[in-house]
């Protein structure tokens, strides 16, 4: 059937997604793990934990390679020692057990500064340490230089990293999945390994090249701060924390205190949640006026009055070298989980045919006859 009219999915029982997100680790977190472990085993799908693993959105691989230690994380295949018990903690509760040669340790400096990292060698003339940040570079703080160094009881991976998956069952999916590789090893693991185009980097939007950055950063205004604020605090707060409490992210930048690594005037924030930095993944679901906005809240919150030498000047001299354009991109939508969501190419659920209530399929399969991204909700013809 070609669509000539608007489709929409009904779901009576949906929320925001910042909602379900915040929701389903104090959820998870509520079960037993045995039980959460028995569900793993009973209803877990190792096919579609592995392209959870493999998304750019979750992060797994960026501390956790396959086959061997990926500097941040542990060796995950063939670690038959693992219950089910204690991969379903490892995920919902990372600083439980730290397996040894994984601990961060934090050094400050005598110039006051503080790093946090990996040890990985230590002697009469001071600490290497490997650099979350830049996962694979080695740091070198000399032994003179060192104030004090202490081993953290909190786990590189941060708390609440499960709120990046949908619902329940993709924990179960993702528990399933480390699970088998941990029992049956690299075979297996090669084994469920997705095509690229299941966890492919989506490419920027075209957009992106015209917008205009320099109109965008001079008009930010009190409006926009309230609309950072709503965004900062359903979501970078997680890991960045407030002025008074830390994230749950040890690496995260303390934007009240700490030192951006990428910049911080605010174009370049801009490309560092455009691009992402490091341990820091894309922000892909935000058009650029809640970039902005949410920057402007930062930079007014956290770096004006409490990290004034972060806190880079807007002037004239500063507009000249932003780059100009012609856009500002799509407005801000509402995030509709039902709607964004890529179900594949076919799905079973209620559909409304029009927008008057009167054309409803209760039982019905819609699949999707056009191509292009995002699956079956986002298409134009079914």
């Amino acid at each position: 059937m070609t669509r000539a009219f608007g489709l929409l999915i009904v779901c009576h029982a949906c929320f925001s997604l910042s909602a379900a997100a915040q929701r389903l680790e104090q959820r998870l977190l509520a079960e037993d793990p045995g039980e959460l472990a028995a569900s793993m085993r009973l209803e877990g799908d190792a096919v579609r934990g592995a392209v959870l693993f493999y998304q750019e959105y979750t992060a797994c691989r960026k501390c956790h390679s396959i086959s061997a230690g990926n500097f941040l994380g542990p060796k995950l295949v063939e670690r038959s020692d693992l219950t089910d018990v204690q991969i379903v903690n490892a995920i919902l509760r990372p600083s439980l057990e730290i397996r040894k040669g994984f601990e961060s340790i934090v050094i400050h400096t005598v110039d006051g500064q503080s790093v946090t990292g990996l040890l990985v060698e230590r002697n009469a003339a001071g600490v290497t340490i490997r650099d979350p940040s830049w996962p694979g570079r080695l740091i070198m703080i000399a032994s003179g230089e060192i104030e004090e160094l202490a081993t953290s009881p909190r786990s590189m991976m941060p708390v609440g990293q499960v709120n990046q998956l949908a619902s329940r069952q993709q924990f179960l999916d993702l528990a399933r999945y480390v699970s088998e590789i941990a029992r049956q090893g690299l075979a297996r693991a090669r084994e469920l390994e997705p095509p690229p185009t299941l966890y492919a980097a989506i490419p920027l939007p075209e957009y992106e090249q015209r917008v205009d950055h320099a109109g965008m950063i001079a008009g930010l205004d009190d409006d926009s701060f309230q609309r950072g604020e709503i965004i900062y605090n359903r979501l970078c707060v997680n890991c960045h924390g407030t002025q008074d409490r830390i994230g749950s992210l040890p690496t995260s930048l303390r934007f009240a205190a700490g030192k951006f690594k990428n910049g911080a005037d605010p174009y370049t924030m801009y490309q560092t949640l455009t691009r992402g930095f490091g341990l820091m993944v894309a922000q892909r679901w935000m058009v650029p006026q809640q970039k902005y906005d949410v920057i402007h809240y930062v930079r007014e919150a956290y770096l004006k009055d409490h990290n004034p030498g972060e806190y880079h000047p807007v002037d004239e001299r500063y507009l000249a070298g932003v780059p100009g354009g012609d856009t500002r991109g799509p407005p801000p939508r509402e995030m509709e989980p039902w709607v964004t969501m890529d179900y594949g190419p076919s799905l079973i659920n209620t559909y409304e045919a029009g927008d008057d209530g009167t054309n409803l399929s209760y039982k019905g399969i819609a699949v999707r006859l056009d191509t292009g991204p995002g699956g079956v909700s986002r298409g134009r013809t079914w």
